[in-house]
This record gives C-alpha cells, structure tokens and sequence, in this order.
C-alpha cells in the first residue's frame, strides 16, 4: 500500500516507503523524501487498515526494571519489530544490547514468534569481528529478547548524515570490512537481507559492524506483494518478489557503498512504483565523489556490485570483499605513503625506480654501517615486498642462516636472486590494500637493522 498522504492515528505507525524510516506526523521522509505508509512492520503484520484496535506496548515500560537477567538502563530506539534497550547482565556484569519483540506482536502472530527466535538463534552462531555477536535467546513474562554485543559507538548513516565525510579510500577499506562480515555469514547459510548503513554499528574505533541478521522490515505494496528488505537498498529482483539471497546482500552493499562515495543514493524516489522502476529498469547514474572524480576501479567496482542481473554480480560477500580488496590495491598509492613516511628522516635516503614499481633504501645505521633496502610491487599488485640483500647464498653460510632465521622477531631470511646471482635476503610483506605509511616506515627499518646483522654475522663485511 502506498501512502495518499494522509496522517495515522495514534494508533498506526507511520514509516518511510523508501528507508524504513520511523516517522512521527510527517507527509514526507526528511532523510530521502520518501512518502510515507501507515502501519508497517518487521517482517510481520500489515495494519492495510490503517488503525489498530489493540492497546500499543509502551517502550518505556521496562526502563529501570529488570528482565530474567537483565536490568534494563536505557531505551537505545525502537521501529515496527520491537525496542533495543541498554541493558546490564546482573550476572557476569557486563552491558548488552537488549531486542525485545513487541509483546503485541507476539500475541498476535506465533509464527512471528517462532522466526524471531529461530533467526536469533542461528546469527548467535556467527562470530566475527565485523558482526555484532548475538549472545542468547530467551523468553520470560510474555517478553522475547535477543541479547546482543553492545556497541558503544553510532550507526554509519549517522556518520553519513552528520559526518564528516568518507574519503573513497576510507569508504572503500570500511566496506571491505562488511563485505568480510558479510562472507562469513554467507558460508554459514546466513542471509541479511536488509544491509544498509542503519545496521551497520561502527565501534568507538571506527570498525563496522554488521547488526540485525535477518530481522528485515516487510514494506506493503498496492500489488499486496510482500518484500523483506529497505527499497532503498533492495536488490531489482527484491522489488520483483524474489526471496533474499547473497547476490541481493551484494546488492544492498553497493548501494552503501555508491551512497558513502557519492553523498547519495542511487535511486531516490517518493514512491515505491517510481523506486522499482527505476531499479529495475533505469541505468546506474554515474557515481560522482564527493570531492571530484573517482577512480576507475571503484566505478567498476560500483557497477558490478550494483548489477541488475545477479549473475553478473560478486556471488556472496566472500567474491565481494576479493572485489574490494583488489580495488584497494589498484588505487594505493605506495609513492604518497613513502613519501608521507620519509619526508624529513635524515637517516634515509631514498629513490623511485623508473619502472614506478620499485623503491630503494639507503638506510643509515650505528657504527658507520648501512643497508639498502627495497619495496616492491608484486607482479599481482596486491602485495608490497619488502626485503635487504645480506650476502651470497653460499653453502657454507645454510646453517648459520638457519639458525639466525629461527631467532628473528622481524622478517626473515629468503633466497632469491639479486643482480643475476642468489643471495640470502631479509624480507617481509603486507597486502597492499592495508598497509599504511607507519608500517611502511618502521618495516624498512626493521629489515634494515635485521639483514644488517645477518650480513655482518655471516661475512663481517658490509657490502649491502
């Protein structure tokens, strides 16, 4: 059912048609525009009618209160499935994040019931570090509640809304981080279905942390078809009636990801006719960044995440997070952090090979001695090498370097073939996609002082 525009009364929820917004006496969404229904749920009843006889559950009953094992501190929101309240477990004394299904809800539908607790049951098996854990399932005086991980931090579309801004970089490595949250629940079976920045947590830290395993909002429809999902961020073949699945995960984060590149949602419109037309049949608009071009890679990137052909997409998080990955390697650029990091050091002197793969080092050190050290780009792109020439890899020297090899905490001695002739090298590498100027800094010189041991330990010389 679309909304003529017309207010509810007291008694009927008022919600976006477009971001599942919960409205109080609005005609129109202030966060996308999107015109409002009456009566929505979570994945549960419709009130078509528009208004609802039965008393409505008052969040704030349980304020102050305790639940099982819960004392209840603070109501944290609430929307059309039930609260999330901040809790303190009296036993092990720790806060937690408190879901509890709307007690009206839950007289009215068992089956509701049944799939409240079923899905929290299976996402209190997923663990993992961009996944907001789900630690146990309950049920006492008529009140069903999840107790999940708290999250003291804000959701990332109050970051999008309040800001400051994602550089593409940023918003690219933070929607690795979801894609791998993601992965991880695809290959344990586990399907969202309603991604999107409001059930995206970032930690205090700034890590994302995917909420709400699916628990999915139904939006009705004049057709009376029912889609679990947010349209904003619902897959073409969501808003055609087919049941969720990895590929409309996929979906739904390149739709968080067009939005913190661009400012903007894809397709933003006040009706829910006009959304699925343009999602099903509209071309992607340009992704424009926030401040100027964007590069190639994350355009690309974009389009195959936001495909409308499921096939044409990455199949599940895990392809997604390759995705993304591979994008970050490709527009790293390793020059600016070099230069970022040895700007000003006086004990390194340090050149760009032609070729713009390869660094050299020279590093000074204690006693008169240095080292030239070097950082490469593998043939791949998508690792940084990092690695110091000790000395000919003679036979005679395989023992001792393997001794000293057992004892390094940095890096460690390699053979490979240096200037036409095999050396033992010190050596070490990071993914390109994350390693950052600082590690970049204290990497060269690590493998500076190490393969200067090494050298002066097997030939006392100090050719390298």
């Amino acid at each position: 059912m679309e909304s003529s525009g017309e207010l509810a009364t007291p008694a009927s929820p008022l919600f976006c048609v477009g971001c599942n917004l919960r409205l109080r006496n609005a005609s129109s969404c202030p966060r996308c525009g999107g015109t409002i229904i009456l009566g929505a749920t979570d994945c549960g009843t419709v009130d078509t009618a528009g208004v609802s006889h039965e008393p409505r559950d008052d969040p704030e009953q349980l304020v102050g209160h305790d639940l099982d094992r819960y004392h209840i501190e603070l109501l944290l929101g609430m929307g059309g499935m039930g609260c999330v309240y901040l809790a303190r477990h009296r036993d092990l004394l720790r806060r937690c994040a408190l879901k509890v299904l709307q007690p009206r809800l839950a007289r009215r539908d068992s089956d509701y019931v049944e799939r409240f607790l079923s899905e929290g049951r299976t996402a209190a098996a997923l663990v993992h570090p961009h996944v907001v854990t789900t630690h146990a399932v309950g049920e006492t005086d008529g009140f069903h509640f999840l107790e999940m991980e708290f999250v003291a931090g804000r959701s990332l579309q109050h970051q999008v809304m309040s800001g400051p801004a994602f550089s593409p970089a940023a918003a690219t490595r933070l929607l690795l981080d979801v894609a791998t949250g993601l992965g991880a629940a695809h290959q344990a079976g586990i399907v969202h279905r309603d991604l999107k920045p409001d059930n995206i947590m970032l930690t205090e830290q700034g890590q994302p942390k995917i909420s709400d395993f699916g628990l999915a909002k139904l939006i009705p429809d004049k057709s009376d078809t029912r889609q679990c999902g947010t349209p904003h961020f619902m897959a073409p073949e969501l808003l055609l009636g087919t049941i969720g699945h990895p590929g409309s995960d996929v979906y739904a984060l390149g739709v968080c990801y067009y939005q913190l590149l661009t400012g903007q949602l894809p397709f933003a419109r006040g009706t829910l006719g006009e959304l699925r037309e343009l999602v099903t049949t509209a071309e992607l608009p340009p992704p424009i960044g926030l401040s100027g071009d964007l590069p190639l890679e994350m355009v690309a990137a974009v389009r195959s995440l936001m495909h409308k052909s499921p096939e044409q997409r990455p199949a599940d998080g895990i392809a997604a997070a390759a995705l993304l990955s591979a994008v970050l390697a490709a527009t790293r650029d390793i020059g600016h952090l070099i230069e970022t990091s040895f700007t000003g050091d006086r004990q390194v002197q340090w050149q760009q090979s032609p070729g713009n793969s390869q660094w050299s080092f020279q590093v000074a050190l204690p006693d008169g001695r240095s080292q030239l050290v070097f950082v490469e780009l593998s043939d791949s792109t998508t690792e940084v090498l990092i690695y110091s020439t000790c000395c000919p890899a003679e036979s005679h020297f395989d023992r001792m370097a393997l001794e000293r090899n057992s004892q390094m905490q940095f890096g460690r001695i390699a053979v490979r073939r240096v200037d036409d002739a095999v050396h033992f090298v010190v050596t070490s590498s990071y993914p390109r996609a994350t390693v950052d100027a600082e590690e970049l800094y204290g990497s060269i010189h690590e493998i500076a002082r190490e393969a200067d041991r090494v050298e002066r330990e097997l030939t006392n010389a100090d050719n390298h």
